[in-house]
């Protein structure tokens, strides 16, 4: 309405000098003759340029586009027609299993109409962002699949992921009572190996080089990354994770730094009272991890190689080896899953850190809801050799090396 007003006061303005100026030229044409045909040519040039300016007020102002109209067939075939072999196959997650992640975050993510446009449904939002994870799709063609702009593609990720985290960190969570006692049964009767509470490792996340410090990401590879560390059960369920530290770190620093680690260290990370006694040695739960990381007497890894060692020494590091595993065959059933981790991740980094922890949410729900990984989803990963640095160098406390001992004899 004021914009209306200020153009109708402009109209009248144009108007009235108009006529002001008409007014004045034939007085002065009364007044001199004889510059009658000079002045006549003037004034009619102003006179034009006057009119051609009130044509352009008085013309009328077309709105341009709220926004450009796009397609929305692809996500309404796939919702209507794809049965579930192709949804699952899109998505990574069952349909029974979307349903049950749209019912704990709807109130997050959705939105109201307005009166400009009908808002995007949580459906959608919540498929965009699972689409996103499950493929390496740039942003532009994931915005032409689901007809939103590709702005809106790295909004609604960020939100999504941010709705996941909040609404199901429980999912992701150290074992304690009777989840524990099961999981050192499943890794004893699974692996042979006793009184084992989970593995740890760190595995890289490639992304673009941010815009500061990208030196500082750059791993031994000689590409950008961050890294996460993770803790993870014989049913490959992750039960503690940190993410973000840039890739130059060392596995053992991101360890040391961890709240894990603080919390083993003051005794507070497994029950007193849960022990059992080997070969005359009583030792507590305890997690398993590969040479990177220090010998704790809640951290084991195995003993150090060489040509001549003993044959209990290459048993045990057998088998920790094969308990140590669900770590890396963990790694490689979520970059199956959600592949847009095996190729450079084109975002922030502490966005990435949180669209990284809800994806081990999903993760966690999709194993748990026994979604079938399948077969063509496995990558070319293998387990890095872990490189041993100063970090790490003559960490060996007495009980720690009183356990390994134990186990080695148990074994042999």
């Amino acid at each position: 309405m004021a914009a209306f007003n200020q153009a109708h006061k402009l109209k009248l303005l144009l108007l009235w000098f108009l006529r002001r100026r008409e007014k004045r030229a034939n007085k002065i044409l009364e007044k001199k003759p004889l510059l009658r045909s000079d002045a006549y040519s003037t004034n009619k040039l102003r006179i034009t340029f006057l009119k051609a300016i009130l044509v352009c007020v008085n013309r009328p102002r077309y709105r341009a586009l709220w926004m450009h109209p796009r397609s929305l067939t692809w996500f309404e075939m796939v919702d209507r027609e794809y049965n579930d072999e192709l949804w699952y196959s899109n998505f990574r997650v069952t349909r029974g299993t979307f349903e049950f992640l749209l019912n704990k975050v709807m109130e997050y993510i959705r939105c109201k109409d307005t009166v400009m446009r009908s808002a995007i449904s949580a459906k959608r939002r919540l498929a965009i962002t699972l689409y996103f994870l499950a493929s390496t799709a740039e942003y532009r063609t994931i915005a032409n699949l689901f007809g939103v702009s590709r702005s809106f593609v790295c909004l609604c990720v960020r939100d999504v992921c941010k709705a996941i985290t909040s609404k199901l960190s429980y999912v992701v969570s150290f074992p304690h009572g009777d989840e524990l006692v099961q999981i050192i049964n499943d890794y004893e009767q699974r692996w042979g190996f006793p009184m084992c509470a989970g593995a740890i490792d760190g595995t890289h996340i490639p992304i673009v080089a941010p815009s500061e410090c990208h030196a500082e990401y750059v791993n031994r590879k000689g590409c950008h990354s961050i890294i996460m560390q993770a803790v993870v059960d014989c049913k490959y369920l992750y039960r503690d994770v940190v993410i973000g530290w840039p890739g130059s770190v060392h596995d053992a620093r991101v360890f040391s730094n961890s709240s894990i680690f603080k919390k083993g260290n003051e005794g507070k990370l497994f029950p007193d009272d849960l022990t059992v006694e080997l070969q005359g040695v009583e030792m507590s739960p305890f997690i398993v991890a590969d040479p990177a990381y220090p010998l704790l007497p809640w951290v084991l890894k195995g003993f150090q190689r060489n040509d001549n060692q003993p044959r209990r020494e290459r048993v045990f590091n057998y088998r920790l080896s094969r308990a140590r595993m669900t770590v890396e065959n963990t790694f490689g059933r979520w970059k199956g899953r959600f592949i847009r981790f095996r190729k450079c991740v084109d975002m922030e980094v502490p966005a990435l850190v949180n669209v990284v922890l809800a994806s081990c949410i999903l993760h966690n729900i999709c194993e748990i809801q026994n979604n079938d990984f399948l077969p063509q989803w496995e990558g070319p990963e293998r387990a890095e050799e872990a490189v041993v640095g100063i970090d790490n160098v003559d960490i060996v406390e007495a009980d720690a090396h009183d356990i390994r001992e134990a186990l080695a004899d148990y074994f042999s």
